[in-house]
């Protein structure tokens, strides 16, 4: 029987860095690329970034820490606005420019549209005009630029604006809906791949952790919740409970990796992504990580 192999990454924003180089780390143990190494790439928002870029141009994940680490790749597409600084500590625009990440896009993927790619994408993104989530493959009736959907699907709400992309409709970062793009690769990739068996290597991109005063939040309203972060705890606890299921639907078929960013002193806001210090630390941490899973890859990958 074939078997067929999925990578899924989570979105996370600032912490790419931790993915990748646990795939560098295979890399470097197996001596094959990870552009190589899996037959469908799914990521959302950062991880769509990761697949688009690795798809694209038949990278490895070296290759992507090398954009961006010394082509500075974050710094290009995380520009703050001019004149910003008061208008941003009041969220009444979006804190990057749009414009400056949809050309860092364009420069890095070029014309490339999905009919070039020659292994599977699976990249989900929230449809403001149609209201609902979707989801970029290559068996789409339009043929999307990469470079499009690389900027529709990182565009964080009150980070970046919505992208307008080449069917007229606009688009913001799928993590909203399907930060754990796992299970539904799956089931799309088996579809895809009737009579095969289908393993996944999904990767987080580090826990967050909230800490409250039950007696405090007593006495908290709507916009108190709001600067505590309500919404990243429902998606932490969204994507946990997806985690959980999709561990327990797929059995052996699935390994995931992730850890809680706290145990390794490690920012979650979003400016330590261009930040050098952190972003050699989210090297290391992801080092570590795959050292600590390193005998559960060992076996998950021992039968392909």
């Amino acid at each position: 029987m074939a078997v067929k192999l999925i990578l899924s990454l989570d979105g996370g924003g600032s912490h790419l860095l931790i993915q990748l180089s646990v795939l560098a780390c295979l890399e470097q143990e197996t001596g094959i690329s990870t552009y190589q190494q899996f037959d469908l790439i799914a990521g959302s928002s950062s991880g769509g970034l990761i697949a688009c870029l690795i798809l694209a141009y038949q990278n490895s994940a070296h290759d992507v820490i090398q954009k961006i680490v010394q082509e500075q790749l974050m710094e290009q597409l995380m520009v703050e606005r001019r004149l910003n600084r008061l208008l941003n500590k009041l969220q009444l625009m979006p804190k990057y420019c749009g414009a400056s990440k949809r050309m860092a896009l364009q420069q890095q993927l070029g014309q490339l549209k999905l009919s070039s790619l020659k292994k599977q994408l699976f990249v989900p993104c929230f449809n403001l005009d149609r209201d609902q989530l979707e989801v970029f493959t290559n068996h789409m009736e339009d043929d999307f630029y990469l470079s499009e959907i690389a900027d529709a699907c990182t565009a964080a709400p009150s980070f970046f604006p919505p992208v307008q992309m080449q069917d007229g409709n606009w688009r913001i970062d799928g993590g909203v809906g399907m930060n754990n793009p796992g299970l539904s690769a799956y089931f799309h990739a088996t579809n895809q791949w009737q009579g095969a068996e289908v393993k996944m290597l999904s990767i987080g991109s580090g826990w967050r952790s909230f800490n409250f005063s039950g007696v405090s939040a007593c006495k908290y309203g709507g916009l108190q919740w709001s600067a505590k972060g309500i919404a990243s705890i429902i998606l932490r606890e969204k994507m946990m409970a997806n985690v959980k299921t999709t561990e327990t639907v797929l059995g052996e078929r699935v390994l995931y990796i992730n850890h809680f960013l706290k145990d390794y002193e490690m920012p979650d806001h979003m400016d330590s992504a261009k930040n050098k210090l952190l972003q050699r630390k989210a090297l290391d941490i992801g080092s570590m990580w795959y050292v600590h899973h390193r005998k559960q890859i060992q076996n998950w990958l021992q039968h392909h």
